[in-house]
């Protein structure tokens, strides 16, 4: 999913930002440990606010929060969601800000020499999303000549980046992309699968469109500190407990649930 810039501008970002935290998980004892967690709340159904206010940690609701509650429970811990700048996770993680960085992240050679990351505990690949009516758009190639949204810092992006042809106009959020592309300001967006499906499933006037000869599939997984193997070992094997019990099949059916309410 999405791909992280390494530069000293994004850390520096990472340092003068303001956060916003929320509370979840055990709450026995006031002087237990928590597990912070950085993520992007905009990436539905993986991390979001809820609508009322009311979501598996705090104000959070999302596949990945869920899986970070299990993660801090294994733990002993209560966990703690800081919500921010995608491209700030990794360096909040570097800088120990943050325990784990969860924000349907893909594994990328990149990223790997900043941080750590889990076993993969999902599978996506990237969605072009066009009109319902639209006949022209069936894969990468015939996006030439068209304006396409994409996410800053999303895989999208930067594959799309390395094609000639297409004009590219950059959000800060998926969402935003959708709706330009519904006022007809844009062709197509781009958007990783569970999230276009998400939005599909929101406005049916939408469809989705693969290539599968483009676009790779990807793995999602949890990002830590370098050289912690022992909180990597601890995450990994809440993972193997989720991912063999099929509870994380579960935890999807549920948000899934929640947002079509």
């Amino acid at each position: 999913m999405k791909k992280f810039f390494k530069s000293a501008v994004a850390l520096s970002l990472a340092l003068v930002m303001v956060f916003a935290f929320a509370g979840c998980g055990n709450t026995e004892s006031e002087t237990e440990t928590k597990l912070i967690m950085a993520t992007n709340a905009e990436f539905t159904p993986f991390e979001f606010v809820a609508a009322n206010g009311k979501g598996i940690c705090g104000e959070f609701d999302g596949i990945d929060i869920a899986i970070a509650n299990e993660i801090a429970k294994d733990l002993g811990q209560t966990l703690e969601v800081s919500n921010m700048d995608f491209n700030s996770i990794i360096p909040a993680v570097e800088a120990g800000k943050a325990d784990i960085g969860i924000a349907g992240m893909t594994v990328t050679a990149d990223r790997l020499e900043n941080v750590d990351f889990s076993e993969p505990y999902w599978v996506a690949v990237q969605t072009i999303i066009v009109k319902g009516d639209n006949t022209d758009i069936i894969n990468v190639e015939t996006l030439k000549g068209k304006k396409v949204g994409v996410v800053t810092g999303y895989t999208g992006d930067l594959a799309l980046s390395e094609v000639e042809g297409i004009e590219l106009a950059r959000y800060q959020k998926g969402i935003d992309a959708v709706q330009d592309l519904k006022n007809s300001k844009i062709d197509a967006a781009i958007i990783d699968s569970p999230t276009a499906a998400s939005f599909i499933a929101k406005n049916p006037e939408l469809k989705g469109v693969t290539d599968d000869s483009f676009f790779e599939t990807e793995e999602y997984a949890v990002a830590i500190k370098k050289g912690n193997s022992e909180l990597l070992g601890k995450i990994n094997a809440t993972i193997k407990r989720l991912k063999e019990s099929g509870e994380i099949s579960k935890i999807a059916e549920e948000v899934d649930n929640r947002l079509a309410q």
